[in-house]
């Protein structure tokens, strides 16, 4: 079983908020986590709708990076957690375009002084056949420049090479899923990453941003759609930091894959490759 509810995300569907932001409550065969928590305490609000108490439900807290966007929500967080994220997460850092802070939320003791933090480079089992995988190598020719976002100083002239920026994978009996927040270290890099670690090829599902704002790179664009077509990926569920006229271009280029769009308060029931708009019964 892999399930997925929206919590936080950039398009708000049916009656539930949505914000520039990602958080995802997962359940893998049982085991729930949260996958990042959004700019805000906005994850906690929506999953109440629902009748969901995070604070209770969720048994780790997993972050794909340490951008505001994916972090801010962990002021909200109560009873200690177990929060897995790459060291590099703490940074320092500032948007590439508007100058303004996008780092972590708070200092790492602050932090620690209410949740288990759990720091590693390294590819770590979270529970039998589900990994963190940690810092993500650039060895795809077309993506070794990455999509990088912000700046390590407020001038704008050190660039933030991003190397907290991973990735969730869960082997399944149909192939990988594989879940990314934002892909600035390129969503191909990440897929390659995954079936290293796993050992296995067969890539089932992709879910996340994939840092396509636009189509002003269409050839880079190009390049990854023909990736996804050569490893014959069947699902792939685009949001947060891809804008609607990527998904559309996608959806035209990629019709060997099913496409689906994230929202706030869709349910997509991974190994089913169906989706359910909870947010409609509300």
């Amino acid at each position: 079983m892999f399930n997925i509810l929206v919590l936080s995300e950039n398009r708000s569907n049916g009656k539930l908020e949505g914000e520039f932001g990602l958080s995802l409550l997962v359940n893998f065969n049982g085991y729930k986590f949260l996958f990042d928590t959004g700019a805000s305490d906005l994850f906690i609000r929506n999953a109440k709708a629902f009748g969901i108490d995070v604070d209770i439900m969720a048994e780790n807290v997993i972050i794909s990076h340490g951008h505001s966007d994916h972090t801010n929500g962990l002021k909200y967080l109560k009873n200690a957690k177990r929060i897995i994220l790459h060291p590099s997460a703490f940074k320092m850092r500032y948007s590439m375009r508007q100058r303004t802070y996008s780092g972590f939320p708070m200092s790492e003791q602050s932090l620690k002084n209410i949740h288990n933090v759990y720091k590693t480079k390294d590819t770590i089992e979270v529970m039998p056949n589900l990994w963190y995988l940690g810092e993500i190598p650039m060895t795809v020719d077309f993506e070794k420049d990455g999509n990088f976002a912000t700046t390590l100083d407020e001038a704008g002239q050190v660039i933030d090479k991003t190397e907290d920026d991973s990735a969730v994978v869960a082997s399944t009996g149909k192939g990988l899923i594989i879940l990314v927040g934002c892909g600035h270290r390129g969503i191909c890099n990440i897929i390659e990453y995954a079936k290293k670690v796993t050992g296995q090829e067969q890539v089932y599902a992709v879910l996340g941003g994939f840092h396509m704002r636009g189509l002003g790179n269409k050839a880079k664009i190009d390049k990854t759609i023909e990736y996804f077509k050569k490893n014959r990926i069947r699902n792939v569920y685009l949001g947060h930091c891809v804008t609607d006229d990527v998904i559309d271009y996608f959806e035209e280029n990629l019709t060997s894959s099913k496409i689906f769009r994230l929202a706030v308060g869709k349910k997509f029931y991974m190994e089913k490759s169906i989706e359910e708009n909870l947010a409609e019964k509300l």
